[in-house]
């Protein structure tokens, strides 16, 4: 099989693109899920460096606060 035959066969998903509706309510989610508060209780736990030594969470910490860049103007 050559490298060109290789590249046929990948098949690569559109993507989908979520209303800015949709995306709030992803977050909301998530801050739900993970931490048990609303994603404005969720981003001024992390303002108020809430989050700071929780070690254990740090991915979920980061990956949520990185989806919600309005709130980086801040």
């Amino acid at each position: 099989m050559t490298a060109e035959s290789k590249k046929e066969e990948i098949h690569v998903p559109k993507p989908v693109f979520l209303t800015k509706e949709e995306a709030r309510e992803m977050k909301e989610n998530l801050a739900r899920k993970n931490f048990g508060m609303s994603l404005d209780e969720f981003f001024e736990a992390w303002k108020a460096g809430e989050f700071d030594n929780d070690r254990e969470r740090h991915g979920e910490v980061i990956s949520l606060a990185m989806m919600v860049p309005e709130y980086w103007k801040s």
